[in-house]
């Protein structure tokens, strides 16, 4: 009997040996798992993947509050850095709610998980009773869809999907405003000189000068993509209008809002 308890207490008291040294050797682990996670959500997974970026601003609500104005910035995560801030705070959001906002005058309110706010100054000015915001101020990225409210109206004007060219009036009547978003919205200032042509099967426009270059490319009936000779892509939004007896028509909406678009109010 006594033989059979101490047979029993060496067993068990292997087990308990074993049982604490799994869990000594699991607490590593969990500690690679740990940093492999936040490892993963600051770089990419592979050099030839597609970029994607980790915080995603899914709107911007602007409040006008005279000649200054709220910026309520709302954005999305991936799951890996929510982590990453749920563990080392919001602050991390700083450089990128910077990057995001460099070209306007503005001091950080509030930034948490789910949205930052910010006070912007003399986002407009004041004439003739009316204030006016007509900068055109470039976003570091592009945003989905921007709300505006002001003091004359109860309901917020809403800007998404913004309208850029008829593919049928470029080149023609509409190369302005394709010009315009290229230069304004998008940064491109090499195309104020650049020669606009399409090619025969009227499925690329082509947009270049001896230096530089980009081309849109129809993909189907709703997408198309802009790409740069440095690199840079944009998906674009197709839009067809039918008429009868007639071939469709053919409206290009750019997907993000790039910059401020140009609003006024009455006091």
């Amino acid at each position: 009997m006594h033989l059979f308890v101490s047979n029993m207490f060496r067993k068990d008291h292997k087990i308990y040996i074993q049982t604490s040294y799994n869990v000594l050797l699991m607490k590593p682990a969990l500690v690679l798992v740990l940093v492999a996670l936040l490892l993963a959500s600051i770089f990419p997974i592979a050099a030839s993947a597609p970029e994607k970026r980790s915080l995603d601003i899914s709107s911007l609500t602007i409040t006008f509050d005279k000649t200054d104005a709220i910026f309520t910035v709302n954005y999305d995560f991936d799951r890996l850095p929510k982590m990453y801030l749920l563990l080392f705070g919001s602050k991390n959001l700083e450089p990128k709610i910077r990057s995001m906002f460099a070209n306007f005058d503005y001091e950080i309110k509030k930034i948490d998980q789910d949205q930052a706010i910010l006070r912007v100054k003399n986002f407009s000015r004041f004439e003739k009773g009316y204030y006016l915001h007509d900068s055109r101020i470039k976003f570091g990225e592009g945003i989905r869809t921007i709300y505006i409210y002001t003091s004359d109206s109860t309901e917020p004007k809403k800007y998404s999907g913004m309208y850029i060219f008829n593919w049928h009036s470029v080149p023609g009547s509409e190369s302005n405003k394709l010009l315009g978003f290229l230069k304004d919205d998008l940064g491109l200032d090499w195309v104020e000189d650049a020669k606009i042509t399409k090619n025969e099967d009227d499925k690329t426009i082509y947009i270049f000068t001896d230096e530089k270059s980009a081309e849109i490319v129809l993909e189907g009936t709703d997408r198309a993509v802009l790409q740069t000779s440095d690199g840079q892509a944009y998906e674009l939004l197709v839009k067809q209008v039918k008429e009868e007896n007639e071939p469709p028509k053919i409206y290009l909406y750019s997907t993000l809002i790039y910059s401020t678009p140009n609003i006024y109010y009455r006091s």
